[in-house]
């Protein structure tokens, strides 16, 4: 069963966005600027080529569609450095229910160069195990445009409790289920121009098939992975495809030599469970639905 739903998130993929446009860019990870946070959680891989990663630059994007990643807080991380490998926590399922930021990575930075023409529009949702929203926007950005190439970061102003996405996630974890989405609203859409991992360019430069830390870079994904499903998907317009499609690595049209890649985004989370002045149990969360 499982693999006919693959083989469906392919077709779909193969289809929609086969117009877009790829190429490989290298960059490094922001080691040493990034902001305070407790956790953070990406699914994309960072494959040091000797010191910086290479991406996947994605363009040509038509005004209304959506893409997104979808994150269960206690999931291992591709990222974390030093923790053990695999698997380990990045962020305690129990008491990583505040959302502080995200982090993106735009090659392109065109937003206040030209106002108005490559916006987008984030929006977090609670999500089922397929990675469709539950549920209405439980936080939405209004419109964003980057002045800066690079990594970028999206502050959620207020911090967002998503204890209530909790029933989403794996009941053995007791963890929120959520998505985060970004809706192309600008007049044109071309960019920005989205940041996806790489594989085969580091391969193919001989570098060690290692993401940042201990974990190998395995791959084909999802098929050969430490996840049984990828988290970054293609939602159409409207969210007309859902369950989501995967985004093959170029140069794969089947997924059988590199598999699918994941964006380039990060989630920051702060560990202060369900609220501040309560304390993180399973029974309080249950408590909240009651």
């Amino acid at each position: 069963m499982r693999f006919f739903a693959i083989a469906a998130l392919v077709l779909v993929l193969a289809s929609s966005a086969f117009a877009l446009e790829q190429k490989a860019v290298q960059m490094r990870e922001d080691f040493g600027t990034e902001p305070l946070y407790d956790c953070y959680m990406n699914y994309y891989y960072y494959i040091p080529c000797p010191t910086s990663s290479w991406f996947w630059s994605y363009t040509t994007w038509t005004p209304g569609e959506v893409i997104g990643v979808m994150y269960t807080i206690g999931d291992p991380s591709m990222g974390r450095v030093g923790a053990g490998c695999p698997p380990y926590l990045t962020c305690d399922p129990l008491l990583g229910h505040t959302i502080e930021q995200f982090r993106i990575l735009d090659f392109a930075g065109y937003g206040t160069i030209y106002p108005g023409l490559f916006t987008v529009n984030f929006d977090i949702w609670c999500a089922d195990q397929y990675g469709c929203p539950v549920g209405p926007s439980l936080w939405s950005s209004g419109p964003k445009e980057f002045c800066a190439a690079g990594w970028n970061y999206v502050v959620v102003t207020p911090n967002l409790c998503v204890s209530r996405c909790s029933p989403y996630g794996p009941p053995e974890w007791r963890s929120p289920r959520i998505l985060i989405t970004a809706t192309h609203t600008g007049t044109l859409a071309t960019y920005p121009a989205w940041g996806f991992d790489n594989l085969s360019t580091p391969v193919g430069l001989a570098c060690l098939m290692h993401d940042n830390g201990c974990c190998p870079a395995l791959y084909p994904r999802p098929t050969v992975s430490h996840y049984p499903i990828m988290h970054t998907g293609y939602y159409g317009i409207n969210f007309s495809v859902c369950p989501p499609a995967w985004f093959l690595h170029p140069g794969d049209s089947t997924g059988n030599v590199w598999g699918c890649i994941e964006l380039a985004w990060r989630l920051y989370v702060k560990n202060i469970g369900p609220t501040a002045n309560e304390p993180s149990t399973w029974g309080n969360i249950k408590s909240m639905y009651k």
